[in-house]
């Protein structure tokens, strides 16, 4: 009998798990300590907590960091790069322009592969898609010989105009696949359109990641199998999806940001059960900090990001992250004190883990400052060594000749100020206003820290969801199967054949039906959104609208809209180009949303205890609450100490707390008070 929905989220330091059990009609959630040496384990460990029989699992979704990993510390495989006769420095050559323009000390990143693994194919397609010299088989043949004698771990391969006519990047990878048992990456498969260069980057870090992705997808379907697991494993999606492990083997480009990705379709779904449309969600994990925006309800979704300084041309949520986590180190520098990049992770950890770490992390400094209950952090489950933490933050202090105390209250401070920047390069330098919004925060150190940036901005309010520890894991049980494709298509905008238009979006959604029902979901469960990427005659970047109407005049006034909003200002009588259609295949999936509180219980909550926590460097008696003893309209105000099993909530003076009908924290500065209150 199926009885269980698991959503599980690798972090750096723990691993989450959510459990939906219908027996029970109940949320069940985990952390555990990430194994970095073999990441299957760790989901494995979560799981085997709650269930003994994975036979009663249904549905299993897991957000997996192993190909972002192997991307960030340059360990992914040995790629060789077949590219046309002629254009064999693209990709190490890349573009010209400088993205820090006045940072002396810029340097381009290093490429993923040298020119020496790159192979030049006789081969020639013209831009219009028309072939004009056909594949060299002996070229192809000698290429091949090298592939094997050089022991490639995966090839990438990107042909000129190949987004045009992917015939001959078939015709490739047909022929390898006979001779070497190597994945295959295709540009036309990845990427199909235009920009040479980020074809390529795009192309070649998909192949980079992919035995490495296709590795551990491997060990862990074996592993679920040999305990009893027979449906298909989900993966989730950079761009806010969920796909099955099969198709995640041949695109694991998609993986990139497969974990933080939950946490925003979380925020997604918290704007249906509260109302608040606008959304600013910080996942701050032990690791780092990712922001990330929901906008009139949806995920700001991007079609081209940035990566270490490589461009990829895929459809993504997103997501700003910075090196600021619970166990970022603190550290010393020319006199200053510096919190982050570097992490403890989950092994050694902070120093307060017990498990050797002699540095003082974001973790240890809250230990030192009352914030974090020693003998309660994760639930019980794991005694902390307040005085390891104090040792720690004393090493750094005495070298700045500043009291334990200020030290750990200085290594929040800075970290906090760090966060608050992430978020205003994701808003204010877009032109948007982070007053505008709700701060919604997660993850097993957001919480703690959420008020205090949320200060820093000038925000008024906060909202920390019901399984804010493992928010990310929730998320991905909240999310449908999505396909993206896309194609080239140049035009302006009044000269457009509608016929061919229609025909070319109607190709894609077919493409999309292929895809959507290898993975169990029947063409009725498929909705599309069709867009276009537009631009003005002349400019070289365009602006994803949405196309819901024949009218291609309504088309171009939606971007002209568009054009004012991002950029502030727009030119109605310019001349309008059509440069990609895209189509989002959407197969609906099951969802199962918590049960709202029906009784408001509309009175102040009693603390469960007190205690001495340091306040600007002063000890002050401050109020701690559990979770597990608020209910639905229960208020009080700080400051106070919130203890959840995953998470801690920090909440200094000024600010008031309520209790909604889903479990969820509010949190407002004290002008909102009445309304708070009423």
């Amino acid at each position: 009998m199926s009885r269980y929905r698991l959503g599980v989220d690798i972090g750096g330091t723990f691993t989450d798990l959510v459990v939906y059990d219908r027996k029970e009609n109940v949320y069940h959630t985990n952390k555990t300590l990430t194994t970095p040496y073999n990441l299957a384990e760790g989901v494995l460990d979560s799981i085997d907590r709650y269930i003994t029989d994975f036979n009663e699992i249904e549905y299993f979704v897991h957000g997996t960091t192993s190909g972002l990993n192997a991307f960030l510390e340059r360990k992914g495989a040995n790629v060789a790069l077949i590219v046309t006769n002629g254009f064999r420095d693209v990709y190490e050559i890349g573009r010209a322009n400088r993205t820090e323009m006045y940072n002396i000390k810029y340097r381009k990143p290093s490429p993923l592969l040298e020119r020496q693994h790159i192979y030049e194919l006789d081969e020639r397609t013209t831009a219009d898609g028309s072939i004009i010299r056909e594949v060299d088989g002996d070229n192809l043949k000698q290429i091949i010989k090298n592939l094997d004698k050089k022991n490639y771990d995966a090839v990438a391969v990107c042909l000129l105009h190949s987004y045009q006519n992917p015939q001959h990047e078939q015709l490739i990878r047909s022929v390898i696949e006979k001779e070497l048992d190597i994945p295959v990456s295709l540009s036309s498969d990845i990427a199909r359109e235009w920009r040479e260069y980020e074809r390529v980057s795009t192309t070649v870090i998909n192949a980079y990641i992919a035995p490495i992705v296709k590795k551990y997808l491997h060990t862990l379907e074996e592993e679920m199998a040999a305990r009893g697991f027979s449906n298909d494993i989900y993966i989730m999606q950079s761009n806010g999806g969920v796909m099955t492990s099969k198709v995640a083997k041949k695109l694991p480009l998609q993986t990139l940001m497969s974990g933080p990705v939950g946490g925003a379709i979380g925020g997604m779904n918290l704007t249906q059960l509260t109302g608040d449309k606008n959304l600013i969600c910080v996942d701050m994990g032990g690791t780092s900090f990712d922001v990330s925006l929901i906008i009139d309800g949806q995920p700001d979704v991007t079609s081209e990001t940035m990566m270490e300084g490589f461009p990829i041309l895929s459809p993504m949520v997103n997501i700003h992250t910075i090196g600021a986590g619970g166990g970022s180190i603190a550290w010393i520098e020319a006199g200053g004190l510096r919190v982050g990049p570097t992490s403890a992770g989950s092994f050694p950890g902070p120093a307060c883990y017990g498990n050797g770490g002699k540095q003082p992390t974001v973790t240890d400094a809250n230990l030192v400052l009352g914030r974090i209950d020693e003998n309660n952090f994760l639930g019980g489950e794991m005694t902390l060594d307040k005085e390891a933490a104090i040792k720690a933050v004393r090493s750094v202090a005495d070298q700045i000749g500043l009291s334990v105390y200020k030290t750990a209250e200085g290594i929040c401070d800075i970290a906090n100020a760090k966060m608050a920047d992430a978020i205003r390069t994701l808003t204010v330098k877009r032109g948007i206003d982070p007053r505008d919004f709700t701060l919604v925060a997660f993850g097993g150190a957001g919480p703690m820290h959420a008020v205090l940036i949320a200060d820093l901005l000038d925000m008024k309010k906060i909202f920390i969801p019901s399984v804010s520890g493992t928010f990310s894991a929730w998320g991905m049980l909240q999310t449908d199967i999505r396909f993206d494709t896309v194609r080239n298509f140049v035009e302006v905008i009044k000269n457009v054949n509608k016929g061919q238009l229609e025909l070319l979006y109607q190709e894609l959604e077919r493409e999309s039906i292929t895809v959507l029902n290898q993975q169990n979901i029947t063409t009725d469960q498929i909705s599309f959104q069709r867009t276009a990427d537009i631009r003005y005659l002349g400019q070289e970047y365009t602006v994803n609208v949405t196309n819901n109407s024949a009218e291609l005049s309504e088309l171009s006034n939606n971007f002209h809209q568009a054009h004012l909003d991002i950029y502030g200002h727009h030119n109605p009588k310019g001349v309008t180009e059509i440069v990609n259609l895209r189509v989002t295949a959407l197969g609906e999936l099951e969802k199962i949303d918590f049960a709202a509180v029906v009784e408001e219980v509309d009175r102040k909550a009693e603390p469960q205890s007190t205690k001495n926590v340091v306040w600007n460097t002063k000890e002050q008696l401050t109020s701690i609450y559990s979770t597990k003893n608020l209910t639905y309209g229960n208020y009080f105000i700080g400051p106070a100490i919130i203890e959840d099993k995953n998470s801690t909530i920090v909440i200094p003076l000024k600010f008031h707390i309520k209790i909604d009908e889903y479990q969820n924290i509010e949190i407002v500065k004290d002008t909102a008070e009445k309304e708070v209150l009423v």
